[in-house]
């Protein structure tokens, strides 16, 4: 078969198009760092990046959803940690008033003091997170508890946990309910005795001494139960972190470019265009030999 100068010199102006896009390829790995930026490139090997970034969205996902459970749980416990004084300062005011010298009027002054207690105990258990009640659920009214005429606390909020997702399949609960028993205990016991102090009932006080040792350590156990969680969620956090880090060293491992190979690619390349560029004015000057002939 009779191969033309036409023919010729398509071949070399193929090969050329061929070793330009060669250059140009390997120019954009040097300058990116990364051996493809286009399916086109490595249609697999850009899959494979894909499937690995998809990942890395989920743990970076899941890392701020463990950021909001920590702030809410750490918001829980630091409250929680608030109440607990309020409850023992109640009590020592229950001991000392339990005394059977004392007078109406200084157990009535002592009520005033326990009613300033119940007052912050109720600020404390409606705090807000991020706009809507802490310990009310998922209730978005504007308190978790309120005091009926008669003292007694009632609890607005509903029986709904706020959860987060960390991953397709695992939630974390990030709230504490003021329904809870240590909210109850604590709440009733204040106003037991506060109204123990009112009638001037001193067995009404002697009882109460007991009910509010019993609201401390409800109070107690349950600041411990969230500072677990808390505990746990840190060790599910580490957990993502690290998984990242593997992802982040797959990813560059897949990806990055080996530079010595692509030196080696580009000097080939440029050898090759500069063969190929003489070859195109070989041919050239031969073609205008034979028209001038």
């Amino acid at each position: 078969m009779r191969v033309t100068s036409q023919q010729m010199y398509d071949t070399l102006l193929a090969g050329i198009r061929n070793q330009l896009q060669v250059q140009a390829d390997s120019t954009d790995q040097v300058s990116s760092g990364r051996r493809f930026s286009r399916p086109s490139q490595d249609g697999l090997g850009y899959k494979t990046s894909l499937d690995i970034r998809h990942v890395q969205k989920g743990i970076d996902s899941g890392l701020q959803a463990i950021g909001v459970a920590k702030l809410r749980l750490g918001s829980s416990e630091n409250a929680l940690s608030q109440m607990l004084p309020v409850i023992q300062r109640a009590q020592v005011l229950a001991v000392q008033q339990a005394n059977a010298t004392l007078t109406a009027a200084e157990r009535n002054t002592a009520a005033v003091e326990v009613s300033r207690l119940q007052e912050q105990l109720l600020s404390l258990a409606n705090q807000s997170f991020e706009g809507s009640p802490l310990f009310a659920g998922t209730a978005t009214s504007s308190t978790a508890v309120t005091l009926d005429g008669a003292g007694n606390a009632l609890y607005q909020g509903n029986t709904q946990d706020r959860v987060v997702a960390i991953t397709s399949t695992e939630t974390i609960a990030t709230n504490v309910r003021a329904d809870h028993t240590a909210f109850t205990q604590a709440f009733s016991s204040i106003q037991a005795l506060k109204t123990a102090l009112t009638t001037n009932d001193v067995v009404g006080i002697q009882n109460s001494v007991t009910s509010l040792s019993a609201a401390g350590s409800a109070m107690t156990g349950l600041a411990a139960e969230v500072g677990g969680r808390m505990s746990s969620v840190a060790l599910r956090e580490q957990t993502f972190f690290d998984m990242r880090t593997q992802m982040e060293a797959r990813l560059n491992t897949h990806e990055s470019v080996d530079m010595a190979k692509v030196a080696t690619q580009l000097t080939q390349s440029q050898t090759a265009l500069q063969a190929a560029y003489a070859e195109v004015t070989r041919l050239s000057s031969l073609s205008l030999v034979n028209y001038l002939k």
